[in-house]
C-alpha cells in the first residue's frame, strides 16, 4: 500500500507548480496583449532597461570590470552610473543559452527581455517556500498568485524590463524566509547566517535594502530583548555573515585605491561600517547574556540596547554624517525642483485628492483589507510559539509600509509583505468556512471574497485615478511620444550623420534609449549622478536668449537639437514662454540651427535641428 508521503512526492504534487507557471505565463502574455507593451516592437521598457544593457554591453566587450563610466553620456564629459555588477552578471548568465544561436549582444539584448518576468517566477517559488513557518503548506497557492496582481511589484517584472528591483524583490523574499526559519528555531544559527548573507547581497545591490534589513534586525531583534538570550547569538551570526559579504562587495566593485572611498547612493564603506557596528553590538549582546552576574533582564537589554544604537549613531555620524540625509545625500540640488521630484518612483501615495486615492487604494487596499484581521490573529497567538513568526510582518509593515508612502519605489517590498499577510489571514478563512456545510455556500463565499481580495482594489482603484493624457507603459514612459527606435534608425543610416559621432541634445528621458541604439552622444540621462547634464539640458532648452543657449551649446559640443514632444518632455520644459524649446517645437529655429527634413514617418513625431558652426 503507497504510504501518504509517498503520494504527496508523486507527480500529483506538482500540479499545483504546473499551475503557477501557466499563471505566470498568462499574467504576461496578458500585459503584452492588452498593455501593449512594446515587445515586439523595441523590446525594451523605460529608459533603465535600455542604459542597462548598453552597460552589459560595454563589459563584455571590454571586461573592465571597475569601469562603470558611460562615455557617450554627459558629452563630452561622461557619467559613472551608480548600479553595481551582479545584476549585470545575471544578465549575462541568462544570456549564455541564447548565444549558441546568435551573436552575444543580442543574446544580451533577449536576455533583457525575459530576466525580470524569469525572475518574478523564482520569487513566486521562493515565496512559496518562504511562507511554510506562516500557513499551512497546502494553502500556498492563492497568495503566491496574489503577488502576480501586486501592480508595483508585476511593474517591476514586466517583459522588456532589465531592472535590477525585480532581483532585489527575490532576495528580499529568500531573507524574509530565513528569518521566518530563525524566529521559528532561536537555537539554530544557520538560518540567520543565511539571512544575513542575503541581506548583504541586497545592500550590495543597492543600497535601500538596509531598510529590508532593518526589518530583519528588528524581528530577530526584539525577541531578544523580552527574554531569548539565544537571539544574541543569531543576530551575530546574521551580522557576522552580513559583514562578510559586503566585504567582498567592496573589493569587487572598487579598485584597491579606492576601496574606502565613501558612497551614500552605492555600497561602500559607509554601508559596511554599518554593518559592523551592528555585529560588535550583537557580540557585546552575547558576552552580557553568558557572562552576567545575575540572569539577565528586560531592563538591562534595552539600557544595552539604547547605548549600542546611541554609540553606532554618533561614530557614523562622526565618520560620515550625511548618511543619515539618505542615500541622494549627494544630489545636486539643482536638479531636485526640476527633475528629481517629479520623479515617479520618487513622489509619494499620500491620499490627497480622487487621483491620490485611487493610487493609494491601488497599490495598498489588498493589504489594508487584511492588516485588521492578521492583527487580530497575531494577538491571539501571543502566547504561542508563532507569535515572533507573524510578528516579522508587524515589523515589515511598521517598516516598510511608511518608506511606501513616502517613496513609492518601496511599494514592492510592502506589496510582498501584505501577500504574506494576505496568507495568514488566507489560511485562517479557509480554516473557518469549513465550518459552512453547504459545498455551494462555501464556494460562493469563499470565490466572493478572494475575488474581492486580489481585484477589487485594482478596481476601485483604477476607477478613481484620473486618466492621464496620454498612455503610458508599466515604468511610466509616455507611449504617445516619438519612436525612439525609428529615429535612431535614421541617425545611424543617414549619410550626413553615420559617419561620425554627433552630440545631441535631448529629453534625459530617451537619452538611454539613443545611447544604446546609435553610436552618438547626448548630454542628459534620468540619473541622479549626471546632474550637470540634466541641468544643462534643462537650462539651454528653457533659456528666453537664444545667444546665450547658443554659447551653452557651444560649450557642450552639440550637434543636434532633438525634439521628442512627449508630454513629459513638454513639462520637463515648460519653465518659460519664449523659451528656445517653445520656439523650436513650433519651427521657428534660430539662425544658428537648422531643421533636417526627417522621413515621412517621422516627421509627425519629432523635429531634429543641426547646429551650424
Amino acid at each position: 500500500m503507497q504510504s501518504y508521503s509517498a503520494k504527496r512526492n508523486g507527480p500529483a504534487q506538482l500540479l499545483p507548480y504546473l499551475a503557477l507557471v501557466i499563471t505566470w505565463a498568462l499574467v504576461h502574455t496578458s500585459l503584452i496583449v492588452f498593455r501593449d507593451l512594446p515587445v515586439f516592437e523595441s523590446g525594451l521598457v523605460g529608459p533603465d532597461s535600455y542604459m542597462r544593457l548598453l552597460r552589459v554591453t560595454e563589459l563584455y566587450q571590454s571586461w573592465d570590470w571597475f569601469d562603470g563610466t558611460i562615455d557617450r553620456a554627459n558629452a563630452p564629459y561622461g557619467d559613472t552610473l551608480h548600479w553595481t555588477r551582479p545584476f549585470d552578471i545575471l544578465i549575462m548568465l541568462v544570456a549564455l543559452p541564447a548565444s549558441f544561436g546568435m551573436t552575444f549582444e543580442k543574446a544580451i539584448y533577449v536576455s533583457g527581455i525575459l530576466v525580470s518576468p524569469l525572475l518574478q517566477l523564482m520569487t513566486a517559488l521562493a515565496l512559496a517556500w518562504a511562507m511554510r513557518p506562516l500557513i499551512r503548506p497546502e494553502v500556498w497557492f492563492l497568495p503566491v498568485v496574489a503577488l502576480f496582481l501586486q501592480p508595483a511589484a508585476l511593474a517591476y517584472s514586466i517583459a522588456g524590463r532589465a531592472d535590477h528591483h525585480s532581483l532585489l524583490m527575490l532576495v528580499f523574499v529568500i531573507t524574509a524566509g530565513f528569518t521566518l526559519q530563525a524566529l521559528r528555531n532561536p537555537l539554530d544559527a544557520r538560518p540567520a547566517v543565511y539571512a544575513g548573507a542575503g541581506a548583504g547581497f541586497g545592500i550590495w545591490l543597492s543600497v535601500e535594502f538596509l531598510l529590508p534589513m532593518a526589518v530583519c534586525l528588528a524581528a530577530l531583534g526584539t525577541p531578544w530583548l523580552f527574554g531569548q538570550r539565544e537571539k544574541a547569538a543569531q543576530n551575530k551570526w546574521f551580522a557576522l555573515s552580513a559583514s562578510l559579504v559586503l566585504l567582498a562587495a567592496l573589493f569587487a566593485e572598487r579598485p584597491l585605491e579606492d576601496l574606502l572611498e565613501p558612497s551614500y547612493d552605492r555600497v561602500s564603506s559607509v554601508q559596511f561600517l554599518i554593518v559592523v557596528c551592528i555585529l560588535l553590538f550583537w557580540r557585546a549582546a552575547e558576552f552580557y547574556e553568558n557572562h552576567a552576574a545575575r540572569q539577565t533582564h528586560i531592563l538591562g537589554r534595552l539600557l544595552l540596547g539604547v547605548f549600542g544604537v546611541a554609540s553606532a549613531g554618533l561614530l557614523v555620524n562622526a565618520v560620515y554624517p550625511l548618511f543619515f540625509t539618505g542615500p541622494m545625500a549627494g544630489v545636486d540640488p539643482r536638479i531636485l525642483p526640476i527633475w528629481l521630484d517629479r520623479v515617479l518612483e520618487m513622489r509619494p501615495l499620500i491620499p490627497q485628492d480622487r487621483d491620490s486615492l485611487g493610487a493609494f487604494i491601488f497599490y495598498f487596499g489588498s493589504g489594508l483589507m487584511v492588516l485588521p484581521f492578521f492583527l487580530k490573529f497575531m494577538l491571539e497567538e501571543r502566547r504561542s510559539d508563532r507569535f515572533w513568526v507573524l510578528a516579522f510582518i508587524g515589523f515589515a509593515c511598521l517598516i516598510l509600509w511608511p518608506m511606501a508612502i513616502k517613496h513609492m519605489r518601496f511599494s514592492s517590498y510592502a506589496e510582498v509583505v501584505f501577500v504574506m499577510a494576505i496568507a495568514v489571514v488566507f489560511d485562517r478563512f479557509l480554516q473557518w468556512t469549513h465550518s459552512i456545510h453547504s459545498d455551494l455556500s462555501r464556494g460562493l463565499v469563499r470565490g466572493c471574497v478572494i475575488t474581492v481580495l486580489l481585484l477589487g482594489p485594482i478596481t476601485v482603484g483604477t476607477m478613481l485615478k484620473n486618466q492621464e493624457a496620454d498612455a503610458k507603459d508599466a515604468s511610466g514612459q509616455s507611449l504617445e511620444a516619438c519612436n525612439v527606435r525609428q529615429v535612431s534608425d535614421f541617425l545611424e543610416t543617414d549619410a550626413r550623420w553615420a559617419g561620425s559621432q554627433q552630440t545631441i541634445l535631448t529629453f534625459l528621458d530617451i537619452g538611454p534609449e539613443l545611447l544604446y541604439r546609435t553610436g552618438h552622444a547626448v548630454i542628459a540621462t534620468p540619473y541622479h549622478r549626471n546632474s550637470d547634464g540634466i541641468y544643462d539640458s534643462y537650462r539651454i532648452l528653457t533659456s528666453s536668449d537664444t545667444e546665450n543657449a547658443r554659447r551653452m551649446m557651444a560649450e557642450r559640443r552639440i550637434d543636434l537639437i532633438l525634439l521628442c514632444q512627449s508630454r513629459a518632455e513638454k513639462i520637463f520644459f515648460s519653465s518659460a514662454s519664449d523659451s528656445l524649446y517653445k520656439r523650436l517645437s513650433e519651427g521657428e529655429a534660430p539662425q544658428w540651427a537648422e531643421e533636417v527634413v526627417l522621413p515621412p514617418s517621422l516627421q509627425r513625431q519629432a523635429r531634429l535641428f543641426a547646429i551650424n558652426r
